[in-house]
């Protein structure tokens, strides 16, 4: 149906599609005519067509160029088109390859400390946990069960954290010390006594209760006798004239107890204390549980099993003994909360000093006076002044005992003797101790004797164990070593035996720049401090001058002062009135008490700054009326000093080559703790100053005031009824938090200052200590932590000082902290600086929960 072709047509029509040649000779394709209604046809533009030929052309050009032939044609294209394909591919994973992360291009540092302080940190942390939403978990993920794979697992009394482990480490540490030191010294010298000491301890178990038993008895005979034990039922037996004997003779404290103390004004001299006396629970706040509790049932059978172990009696007797004790502790402890809950908001329930007159006068039925005489080695009289620590409560106390029975009376006074001796007695009397403590603390298992005569080594000899550690060269090893004349100094040359403990030269090396970074973080926060409270607009100018005054004259010392130091003899001289009892183990509590009240004459005596500082590093149990903020470390009021033990220098918890982040987060804490403590303790020092000029004019410490009104509001986010904790658990959650957030901010600026090459010009930092010779200039990532900056590691390192494992049976422990230890524990402390120190937040890119951080508590913080 296709029409004629035109002129020189030659092969007429084509099909539909066909190619025909038009007049010009080129080939044409015939396109079909579409029939209109009318009949009409519209031709289609071929201009695909044309493009289709254009791309054929310029292939055959290509092809006709590469002198490709037909039987090519198929394997070059083929080939081309894998060549496209692949070049796509490439681009493809080009533009989707993940970028490496700009961390994983930082150095790292591969040394054996970065690698410790590497594993010491993930061996708790949960990295792949949600940082923001579950920052527990991410930094204390994996302590729990290292804890329940660790050798004192359901051995520690109450909840096992940061401190516990570190206590335990410093005292495996001490133990394997001890256990390598030779035997061949002197029996007058302190490496002779420490071994002995030691030797003597493991023997507690095995002892015979008989012997025991009858040295107890020999002591409560000479306090006027038992009345629970056959033939002492003296109807002539004397409170007054026993209570003179107690606390002199044996160490227990009674109704009222005597110590020492450095006094917080001018002359800032030692002075007696005079305090409340010991009760049988940790705490008084304990007495106020119901009879049910569990606690509460413990003590009651504890009371009865020690009766049973001295004397023969019926379990109706043992009963009514222990409800008779009880009973009285707890009339005691009511009584004496309840005056210092009414007189609370004045002025009697704190600290004061008095006059030994003016204590009889208050408290007449306590013979206080007659008591320090027999105690203390000095004239004492009516007139010495003493610093009482409640007035108010020693005066409920004697008024407690005019209207008590003489059998009540003879039972408290001797039940506080017997439970002094307890952990120093025989298997049956320390199993008994064991099974209380299970109930109040959660133990589960009864501690090692290796561990628990290391305890006693390090509570009775402290100074010479330390000594021996800083010094080894002091160590003996031969006889002929021994220091019988002048004192060979032995740090400077000395000999050189075989040392088992360390290289001498690489250890003063060490200790060189580990002391030079101490003194390098101090400075610095005691510099940041400084700045604080001037820009703190809010605090009295004239208090802001005199702390910062203050501040300016605080100095560090680390360890023990290198005059005592320098031979054996020194530190042999220091126990020349230890005497030890080879035969019966707890005979040694009686004689280590004489050595202990012979330490308090010295350091009345206020000798040089060497003797201050050694007795304020290594303090007797009856000095100070309050516990330190942080384990061996400690402001000295009288010294204006802080004074840092060795023991915190040391391998695990520091070393210069740690990063600096982790030994700021560990060593620059307690630093900055202990300082923030001193900034208040200097602000009760200027109330007093002020007080003594303006003796009517009563100065609050502003710190405290703030402090207690900020507390109660954050600790409401924690425990909905804040109303059972005590303002001194308040002032040291406030510390905590306080000092936290300080040392965060200080972090940060040393960070910047390190970046400027800005030193700090202190006299006790040699010229020669620069950022770049403790390796703080280039700062490199810690293995497998790459992923954090130094900020963020820091954080890191800091929350974990707050991991914690409560024991299984440990119910009564959260109470035991909050009002027994003033303390709250340490997961609530971790919630508590992770909502209220927005550094820390901050550096993690979280957003802050804590709400306030301006205001009133804003700025206390």
């Amino acid at each position: 149906s296709g029409g004629g072709g035109g002129d020189g047509g030659e092969d007429g029509c084509g099909e539909n599609g066909d190619l025909v040649k038009g007049k010009d000779g080129i080939e044409v394709s015939v396109i079909d005519i579409a029939e209109g209604a009318g009949g009409a046809t519209q031709p289609v533009k071929p201009g695909k067509s044309k493009k289709r030929n254009a791309l054929k052309g310029f292939y055959d050009r290509v092809l006709a160029t590469f002198e490709v032939s037909k039987k090519s044609e198929r394997p070059l294209v083929t080939m081309f088109l894998l060549i496209v394909l692949l070049v796509l591919v490439v681009v493809i994973l080009a533009a989707l390859w993940p970028r490496i992360p700009a961390y994983l291009t930082k150095e790292v540092c591969l040394e054996a400390e970065c690698l410790e302080a590497s594993k010491q940190i993930l061996s708790w942390a949960r990295p792949n946990a949600d940082t923001c939403r579950q920052p527990y978990e991410w930094a204390c993920g994996h302590f729990e069960e290292k804890y329940k794979a660790h050798n004192f697992y359901g051995v520690n009394k109450g909840e096992w954290n940061f401190d516990a482990y570190q206590d335990y480490e410093e005292t495996a540490a001490s133990y394997e010390f001890i256990s390598k030191l030779p035997t061949v010294a002197m029996s007058y010298s302190a490496q002779y006594m420490i071994k002995k000491l030691h030797q003597i301890c493991t023997t507690v178990e095995t002892v015979s209760n008989n012997e025991a038993i009858t040295s107890l008895k020999r002591a409560l005979k000479n306090l006027g006798g038992w009345r629970m034990l056959l033939g002492n039922n003296n109807p002539h037996w004397d409170l007054r004239e026993n209570l003179q004997k107690v606390q002199p003779k044996y160490g227990a404290s009674p109704f009222y107890k005597l110590g020492i103390e450095t006094r917080n004004a001018p002359p800032y001299d030692v002075i007696i204390t005079v305090g409340e006396g010991d009760l049988g629970l940790p705490s008084k706040e304990f007495y106020t549980l119901s009879d049910k509790d569990p606690v509460i049932l413990a003590y009651h059978t504890y009371l009865r099993d020690i009766l049973a172990h001295m004397v023969a009696s019926s379990t109706t007797k043992s009963q009514e003994y222990a409800k008779m004790i009880f009973n009285y502790e707890r009339r005691i402890a009511l009584d004496v909360m309840g005056v210092l809950r009414d007189a609370a908001q004045g002025n009697a329930s704190q600290p004061q000093i008095r006059t030994m007159q003016q204590l009889a006068d208050e408290a007449p039925s306590l013979p206080i006076l007659q008591t320090a005489q027999a105690m203390f080695r000095r004239k004492i009289t009516e007139n010495t002044q003493v610093l009482v620590s409640s007035p108010i409560a020693l005066k409920m106390i004697s008024q407690i005992i005019t209207t008590t029975d003489k059998e009540i009376l003879n039972n408290f006074v001797m039940w506080s003797v017997i439970r002094h001796f307890v952990p120093y007695m025989s298997h049956n009397f320390r199993q008994s101790l064991l099974e209380f403590e299970k109930a109040l603390y959660g133990v589960q298992q009864k501690q090692p004797i290796w561990h628990f005569c290391t305890k006693v080594v390090q509570q009775w000899m402290p100074y010479g164990l330390e000594a021996l550690r800083e010094n080894p060269k002091l160590i003996v090893h031969e006889r002929e070593q021994q220091d019988y004349g002048g004192g060979e100094d032995r740090r400077a040359v000395g000999v050189d035996p075989i040392d088992p403990y360390h290289s001498s030269q690489q250890v003063q090396e060490v200790t060189a720049y580990d002391e030079e970074l101490v003194r390098l973080m101090f400075y610095h926060i005691r510099d940041e401090y400084k700045a604080a409270l001037n820009n703190a607009n809010w605090v009295n100018q004239q208090l802001t001058k005199y702390i910062a005054d203050r501040l300016s004259m605080m100095r560090v010392q680390i360890g023990i002062p290198e005059e005592l130091l320098k031979s054996e003899r020194t530190v042999n001289e220091f126990y020349n009135d230890v005497v030890l009892d080879e035969l019966l183990f707890v005979d040694n509590v009686v004689t280590h008490w004489e050595f202990v009240k012979k330490r308090m004459d010295r350091m009345m005596d206020n000798g040089t700054e060497n003797d201050r500082i050694a007795a304020e590093l290594f303090p007797p149990s009856t000095f100070g009326t309050r516990r330190p903020p942080v384990a061996n470390l400690k402001y000295s009021v009288g010294l204006n000093m802080v004074i840092i033990s060795k023991e915190k220098t040391r391998e695990p918890y520091f070393h210069y080559k740690y990063p600096l982040s982790l030994n700021f987060a560990r060593l620059g804490a307690d630093i900055s703790q202990v300082i923030h403590d001193a900034v208040n303790t200097l602000a009760e020092q200027f109330a007093q100053v002020e007080s003594s000029r303006q003796p009517r004019h009563i100065v609050e410490n502003v710190f405290d005031e703030e402090a207690q009104r900020c507390m109660s509001k954050k600790l409401q986010s924690i425990y909905l009824n804040t109303a059972h904790i005590s303002n001194a658990t308040k002032l040291h959650s406030y510390l905590e938090l306080a000092s936290t957030s300080l040392a965060a901010a200080s972090f940060q600026s040393l960070l910047e200052k390190i970046a400027r090459n800005e030193r700090l010009y202190v006299a006790d930092i040699p010229e020669k200590s620069t950022y770049a010779s403790l390796g703080l200039r280039h700062p490199r990532r810690q293995p497998g932590l790459q992923r954090y900056d130094e900020q963020q590691l820091f954080t890191l390192a800091l929350l974990q000082r707050h991991c914690a494992v409560v024991p299984e049976h440990g119910a009564p422990l959260r109470f035991s902290t909050v009002l027994a230890q003033n303390d709250i524990p340490e997961a609530d402390k971790f919630t508590l600086i992770w909502r209220n120190v927005p550094e820390l937040v901050g550096s993690l890119d979280c957003s802050s929960s804590s709400g306030e951080h301006g205001g009133r508590c804003g700025r206390v913080l």
